[in-house]
This record gives C-alpha cells, sequence and structure tokens, in this order.
C-alpha cells in the first residue's frame, strides 16, 4: 500500500501523534502502536541518511537482543507526498530491504515536516535517535552517527532503566 499522508499533533514532551506504514504494509498509529516497554527510534529525512542510520543497527541489535523489553525502529520522515508518489517511495524501499525484520520495523511518515521539525526541534540534514518509554514520553536523544559519545550517552541511559 501506499499508506497516507499523516496529520501531525504535537504530544507535550513526547513523540508527536502521527500515522505511518511499514514496510509489510501495516498501519501505525505512532508512538502508540510501537511494540516494546521502550522504543530507540532513528529517524531520517533523506535517502542518503540511510549510511548514517547503518551505523546505529550493529549496536541496536546486540542492546535488543539481550533486551526483550527494547524495541528498535527505523522512521524515514517524508514530505507530503500523492498516493501514486508515495506508493513509489513506498516500493522503492521495500525493494531495497531484503531482510523481513528490517521492513517490519521501517515504518514511513509522510507529514508536514516543516511541522514536525518545529516540534521536535529538528533539522532536516542529519538524523535523530530517540529513546522512547512505553508512553512515547522522550528518554534520550541524540543526533548523527553512532559514535563513541553517542553510544555511550546511550548505554549509560539504558543501565538507569534496566
Amino acid at each position: 500500500g501506499s499508506g497516507e499522508n499523516s496529520s501531525i499533533e504535537a504530544n507535550q514532551d513526547k513523540f508527536p501523534l502521527l500515522s505511518g506504514i511499514n514496510l509489510e504494509g501495516k498501519k501505525f498509529e505512532l508512538p502508540h502502536d510501537f511494540d516494546g516497554e521502550f522504543k530507540i527510534v532513528a529517524i531520517g529525512f533523506e535517502r542518503e541518511h540511510q549510511e548514517a542510520i547503518n551505523t546505529w543497527i550493529n549496536v541496536v541489535d546486540e542492546i535488543t537482543k539481550n533486551n526483550l523489553k527494547i524495541r528498535f525502529y527505523e522512521v524515514p520522515l517524508i514530505y507530503e507526498l500523492g498516493s501514486f508518489s508515495r506508493a513509489w517511495v513506498n516500493n522503492g524501499m521495500r525493494l531495497g530491504i531484503q531482510d523481513k525484520i528490517a521492513r517490519e520495523r521501517t515504518i514511513t511518515v509522510y507529514t508536514n515536516r516543516d511541522k514536525f521539525f518545529e516540534i521536535m526541534n529538528m533539522k532536516g540534514d542529519r538524523i535523530y535517535v530517540l529513546l522512547l518509554d512505553k508512553d512515547g514520553k522522550i528518554l534520550w536523544r541524540a543526533e548523527g552517527l553512532a559514535n563513541q559519545k553517542n553510544i555511550e550517552s546511550l548505554q549509560k541511559i539504558l543501565k538507569k532503566i534496566k
């Protein structure tokens, strides 16, 4: 499916209310439909951001394999598009990601990115990684690559919540 353009609603100190579709075609209402007691969410805005997100995948896979309370999601956040363009983008991403688990955890959101940037105090030229609790509250946030500083910062907060 092509998914739909999502309205966006600020959610106090929580992840904004959004609709998305994963690469297996399942619809999500975020942050409510994220599984897990805690969620690590990597958000990218451009195709080129996938390389930066990939630096987090091994780190997060190591964290989640030993902790079933934590789930990982990738959220490509794209400007609102017509249904044909949304289907084109979704199908292109599906073809590019052969791994079923990766397709299930990748939830594409089409929304007003400028409003998202304003609500989340983010910029479209980099990726962001968030740690959310079960209610969507943002417990931790990092910009950019999984470098030593960002990884240590995430590990420190994870030790506090275990």
